[in-house]
């Protein structure tokens, strides 16, 4: 099948820096720890929200570990790239559908990660006894973790297309790319779990797409997921397909490119 070939083309275009990304987790499982440290102080094995005890540190660690697969995803899937070098014509050209041709193309890029970076975070915070692996009690556990892992996953593609896609209006997408990731920061529970916002605030973002990007997995992880938080994710899967469909054929419409 043609997707399978451009996922795997993407996974294996990257298997040349492998030492280097290996070298690179350092650096992320040292902020995870950062992380990890100052909300153990805070909690001070305290309940917070439907946290207990260490329960909040599990948390972070696989928020930290869920990063790699839904948000430091290859920036706007190298779209802008296409649109200033101007190859982007003949990427349109070809007889393969150019949003699920993009797509595929990301998934194989994420599941790179999941395998070479999230993995081997996820590997160490095992080791440290932080990862929250007590809460998969059952296959149908098991399951629900990873149907919340693929649809972040999806959900993180489908977000760096549509910031990828900005390009067609603006040349470049760096400002796009600058306003997920800030948009992200807070809206996501990278950084705070949302179970510890107001529970309006927490309500509206329970319904937004970046709560399924780490929110949504790492509480299904913990036992503390929501029936609103996957009906909401399942909604937005479709819809920010949809979305991303409507948006490129308007955008072919008024492209112009540089280069040649």
């Amino acid at each position: 099948m043609v997707w399978w070939v451009i996922a795997r083309a993407a996974f294996r275009k990257n298997l040349a820096y492998v030492l280097a990304h290996m070298a690179n987790n350092a650096g992320s499982l040292l902020f995870g720890l950062i992380y990890m440290a100052l909300w153990h102080v805070a909690s001070r094995e305290e309940t917070l929200g439907p946290f207990h005890g260490r329960e909040l540190v599990s948390y972070i660690a696989a928020s930290q570990a869920l990063l790699w697969i839904s948000t430091f995803l290859p920036s706007g899937l190298g779209i802008d790239l296409q649109v200033r070098s101007g190859s982007v014509a003949l990427e349109m050209a070809r007889p393969v559908p150019y949003v699920p041709r993009m797509v595929a193309a990301g998934i194989g890029e994420a599941f790179y990660n999941l395998v070479f970076r999230s993995g081997p975070l996820i590997v160490a915070f095992t080791v440290m006894g932080v990862f929250p692996w007590g809460h998969v009690r059952s296959e149908e556990a098991l399951g629900g973790d990873i149907a919340a892992v693929l649809l972040a996953l999806w959900m993180g593609v489908l977000m760096q297309y549509l910031v990828g896609i900005a390009a067609f209006w603006t040349m470049e997408s760096r400002w796009a790319l600058r306003l997920f990731l800030g948009l992200n920061m807070f809206m996501s529970g990278q950084l705070l779990p949302l179970q510890l916002m107001p529970p309006r605030l927490q309500e509206s973002l329970n319904w937004l797409p970046f709560q399924a990007l780490v929110s949504l997995p790492a509480s299904v992880w913990l036992g503390v997921a929501t029936q609103d938080a996957w009906i909401s994710a399942g909604i937005w899967a479709v819809g920010l397909y949809v979305i991303a469909v409507l948006i490129t054929h308007r955008a072919t419409r008024r492209l112009e490119v540089q280069g040649g």
